[in-house]
């Protein structure tokens, strides 16, 4: 009984569990442009089978995508900092 009603979540656990290995391999053999797709590809696994999102309302998507709407904006403005900043030098002083 138990073990018809975990198969599901498991399975999804099994594949973001492998994905994980996949990314941490790739960094680690310096191909770490594929961080960002692997990334992609496990939330949507995670919207698609642990949120339901393929069976919920109209507006539970609008709320979802309006998260990571501004997920990507504060995570924009967290970036613009360290990107824009610029070290001038102080005439005179010592290190």
């Amino acid at each position: 009984m138990y073990r018809d009603i975990l198969r599901g979540p498991m399975i999804v656990w099994l594949v973001l569990a492998l994905l994980l290995v996949v990314e941490l391999f790739a960094t680690l053999t310096h191909f770490a442009a594929l961080s960002l797709p692997i990334g992609i590809i496990m939330a949507c696994v995670i919207a698609l089978c642990f949120m339901n999102l393929r069976r919920s309302s109209p507006l539970s998507r609008i709320f979802a995508v309006a998260g990571v709407f501004w997920l990507l904006v504060l995570l924009g403005l967290g970036t613009m900092d360290p990107l824009t900043r610029t070290d001038y030098p102080v005439v005179g002083a010592t290190r």
